[in-house]
This record gives C-alpha cells, sequence and structure tokens, in this order.
C-alpha cells in the first residue's frame, strides 16, 4: 500500500493494522503530513496545523500498540481534524472571523475532549465561512478552500474544510457542526459521508 493509498485508509482498517502491528500511528501521521504538503496550497482546507505536536502523540500511541504503559483506548492514534468553531484549551477559535484571529480559548468542547480521551489525535484545524454562516468555506481570515475532485467548485458550507481534507485524504477523521445543511451538503459535494448527530447526542 503506498502512502496516498494509506491516507484514503478507514479508520476501522487502520486501527486493525494498528492492533496487528502492520502500521504504526507514526507512519501514518507522517503520510498525512506529506499528503497535505502536496495538497493544501490548491485545496486550504486547514486553518490551523499542529504537526509537532500530533507527531508527538503519535509516538505515544505508538508504544501503547507495542505493550508500554496503558493499553490502546478505542482510537487511539487516529488523527482528527477538529473544525475550527470548536474550542481546544491554548489553541485559537476563530470561527471563520477576522475578529478572532487572536482568541485562545480558555477550555476544550466536550466533543473534542471526549475524542481526545479516546485516543483520538487533533493534528489541524478545518477551515469554515465566518461565523458557519455560508453554503461555501471562504473567508477573509482563511480564504477560499476548494473541492479536492476540482478546484474550480466549493466543497460547500460550513463544514468545507472538513469535507475537503477527508477528500483530499488529509485525515481520517473530522468534526463538524450543522445547523442547515453544515455537515450533510458539504459531505454530498466532495462524496464522503457526513453524520448529523441529533440535539443531545
Amino acid at each position: 500500500m503506498n502512502d496516498n493509498e494509506l491516507c484514503y485508509s478507514s479508520a476501522t482498517e487502520i486501527l486493525s493494522r494498528f492492533l496487528d502491528k502492520s502500521l504504526s500511528p507514526v507512519e501514518l501521521m507522517q503520510a498525512l503530513i506529506q499528503r497535505t504538503e502536496a495538497v493544501e496550497p490548491i485545496v486550504n482546507a486547514f486553518a490551523d496545523r499542529y504537526f509537532e505536536e500530533a507527531l508527538v502523540a503519535a509516538k505515544k500511541a505508538e508504544r501503547r500498540y507495542m505493550g508500554v504503559g496503558h493499553a490502546p483506548r478505542r482510537l487511539e492514534g487516529i488523527p482528527v481534524a477538529v473544525k475550527d468553531d470548536a474550542n481546544i484549551k491554548g489553541k485559537r477559535a476563530t470561527q471563520g472571523s477576522l475578529i478572532f484571529k487572536d482568541q485562545v480559548s480558555q477550555f476544550t468542547d466536550p466533543h473534542v475532549a471526549r475524542l481526545r480521551r479516546a485516543g483520538a489525535i487533533v493534528h489541524a484545524r478545518t477551515t469554515c465561512p465566518e461565523f458557519m454562516a455560508a453554503w461555501i468555506t471562504d473567508s477573509r481570515i482563511h480564504g477560499l478552500t476548494r473541492c479536492p475532485w476540482n478546484p474550480d467548485y466549493t466543497p460547500g458550507g460550513s463544514s468545507g474544510g472538513a469535507a475537503a481534507a477527508l477528500a483530499a485524504g488529509t485525515t481520517v477523521l473530522a468534526t463538524g457542526s450543522d445547523n442547515a445543511g453544515s455537515i450533510r451538503q458539504p459531505a454530498s459535494l466532495c462524496g464522503v459521508v457526513g453524520y448529523k448527530p441529533p440535539h443531545g447526542r
């Protein structure tokens, strides 16, 4: 399997390979970083990147799969890109707006905290339109995000960065938010699976 094929592997396939030790979380993260460097200048799905700390976390996950310390958790070593509307303590959350270009979150939202507790690694932030209020993903702070299959088209919005990152093979999983179709519409435009959890989940 070459690196591009690896970048398009499902989370369940990757977890199986982690467990049978035919793939390490470090190898996966390195492949995603290389893929990002190749496609991001065109796609522009990431608002921020946390690659150095993600590699450190991947090395820790690798040790768990090698039997050192605690056992692997349910999502151990799986890279997840988090939409730029969510809070992560110590990281900026711009909501796609210049107003919040320097805003640093003082807490972590529950869904991100749960993913991390399950062993997922947040390696990047995905782009969104300002205040998640458009059917395209374009903002003055992050610029225009494009559909990986055809850069002349939009990936939709407001979770367009999430859908574009999945379609571009730069993340395994991605979070989104959806009040009026902001997960489902980008998923359909990018040819990926988007799930809107019922309110309260």
